[in-house]
């Protein structure tokens, strides 16, 4: 029964056996193809070679500008004659300048700030020395000379204390925003008792100051003083000077002395207050 089952006919075993041999023959060209076809498609030629050099050039290259610009890291620039005044945020983009840079240029700007010599450019935060130098030939600040001339021929004076807004942007490098600044920052005060308190006026830069200096004059009359005796927490931590922890200890030393102190110099019992800083609030303090 199971001889049946094994038994080919001659044409069945013709079949298997042309079955086998295709398989065998396509078995072993399968192995041998590489060995025909080797030298053929080993390497490609040489302009697909250059190619492909350029190509991995390229990655790199993009590879390399794209985490210099991520870290901060100082570019290789292409500068040309700008005014750092004037030029927009495209041509300083142009300059090859980093995108959050630039964004400092800008804002530095448009709340004020102004470039009067090569030197206020190289003060930006963020500008590395390496890019500073390759743009420093390059920089021209039109009007600088004749806009100071023009200023300090007109012996511009002003009273730190009592001018308005429009007294103020008559200084040199003061536009409207910092002058408004100023005017904040005095109310907070109770007024200047010197032209360095502007050094903390939001806004305004070394270079700033240097130039107004000379024309700012103070009237320490016309400062307001807190009451040492009378003033109340909230109302001292409004002084900048005063605000938190120095408002707290003046607050605790008064009830200490029977809610009453007799001169400023009890102030000095307070930790928090050495010399330096007692100078610097008493003209704001009264016990009157």
């Amino acid at each position: 029964m199971l001889k049946n089952y094994f038994t080919f006919t001659r044409n069945q075993s013709r079949a298997i056996l042309t079955l086998m041999a295709g398989s065998l023959t396509c078995t072993v060209c399968y192995f041998l193809m590489p060995y025909f076809f080797k030298e053929e498609i080993a390497r490609p030629n040489a302009e697909l070679q250059q190619m492909m050099k350029l190509i991995h050039t390229d990655e790199k290259q993009s590879s390399e500008q794209y985490f210099s610009d991520k870290n901060g890291e100082p570019q290789k620039l292409t500068p040309f004659n700008f005014d750092p005044n004037t030029l927009d945020s495209a041509g300083f983009k142009k300059l090859g300048l980093r995108d959050k840079l630039v964004r400092t240029l800008m804002n530095y700007r448009h709340k004020g700030g102004r470039f009067y010599n090569n030197e206020s450019l190289r003060r930006i935060y963020g500008l590395h020395e390496d890019e500073y130098n390759q743009l420093e030939p390059y920089i021209r600040i039109a009007g600088a000379a004749s806009h100071f001339e023009r200023k300090a021929a007109n012996q511009i004076h002003v009273e730190l204390n009592s001018a308005d807004t429009a007294q103020l942007v008559r200084l040199r490098g003061i536009g409207s925003k910092l002058s408004m600044n100023i005017v904040q920052y005095r109310k907070k005060l109770g007024g200047f008792t010197s032209a360095e308190q502007l050094r903390e006026v939001w806004g305004i830069s070394a270079e700033t100051y240097d130039v107004i200096k000379p024309c700012i004059s103070i009237n320490k009359a016309l400062i307001i003083k807190i009451k040492l005796n009378e003033a109340t927490l909230a109302e001292m931590n409004l002084h900048p000077y005063l605000k938190g922890e120095i408002a707290r200890a003046i607050v605790d030393l008064r009830k200490k002395n029977g809610y009453h102190l007799s001169d400023l110099a009890q102030l000095k019992e307070i930790d928090l207050i050495n010399e330096e800083i007692f100078r610097k609030i008493a003209p704001y303090l009264t016990i009157q």
